[in-house]
């Protein structure tokens, strides 16, 4: 798999006097589609939540975040979006609209200018580029265990793909139950486990190599490191931020 793929990070002027988005994406983009992992920094909500939080649901106030979301938005030059309840699990939804596409963990859709968006705090984003089609997963341990990525992948309408893994926690600051290190070893190899420190890029990479992604690029930026560039809800605990994650095909 090729992982030579640069990485930069942008800042979006906005509509806010707070000042822009601050978005990390892969250099050179891919052909026909656009990808942004936005990090918590360019928006206006304070402490804890400070300051790109993207969630109403974890204490922040709801005019903060509609203001995170439209500089988002600017960010993305307008493009609109469609969103998920998201549920730990693996089923995937293919939608034609923007707006809320319902309960699942994944999106694809081979319509242009239409952004997939996922929140994160931990939990592993995973943007998949096709010809025709893009596809964006919301993967944490759960998911990841019950292979959401790969079924993304087989349900895309292109047989080349390309993955985009974003921040993430990682192998470093994530340590879980023996009983959860020994069923990912079973299930995507000893490699994926380091006693009880778990990858769950290295398990996502394994699950989309089997499912045919044929390039793979890893941001490798870890969440739990880097709390000035994002949330982390294991490190910083309940009351943190959501950041977005996001892919778009491009006409």
């Amino acid at each position: 798999m090729d992982t030579t793929s640069a990485w930069t990070q942008h800042t979006a002027s906005g509509p806010e006097k707070a000042g822009g988005a601050v978005y990390i994406a892969p250099d050179p983009e891919p052909d026909g589609a656009r990808v942004w992992f936005f990090t918590r920094n360019g928006g206006v909500s304070e402490p804890p939540y400070d300051s790109l939080n993207v969630s109403v649901k974890v204490g922040d106030g709801r005019e903060a975040v509609t203001q995170n979301l439209a500089l988002i938005k600017e960010a993305m030059r307008g493009c609109s979006s469609a969103w998920l309840r998201q549920v730990a699990g693996n089923d995937v939804v293919r939608v034609k609209e923007t707006g809320f596409a319902g309960e699942a963990d994944a999106l694809i859709t081979g319509r242009s200018d239409l952004a997939l968006v996922v929140a994160v705090a931990d939990c592993v984003p995973v943007a998949l580029v096709g010809e025709r089609e893009v596809g964006m997963v919301h993967s944490g341990w759960r998911g990841t265990l019950a292979g959401v990525g790969g079924k993304t992948a087989r349900q895309l309408r292109d047989d080349i793909l390309r993955a985009y893994i974003g921040p993430c926690i990682r192998r470093c600051c994530y340590e879980v139950s023996e009983e959860l290190a020994e069923a990912f070893a079973g299930r995507f190899g000893e490699e994926v486990v380091s006693g009880r420190h778990l990858s769950l890029p290295a398990a996502i990479w394994a699950d989309l190599e089997k499912a045919g992604v044929e390039e793979v690029y890893d941001l490798g930026l870890c969440t739990g490191c880097r709390p000035d560039l994002f949330y982390s809800h294991r490190k910083q605990g309940p009351r943190t931020g959501r950041s977005l994650a996001a892919v778009a095909k491009v006409s």
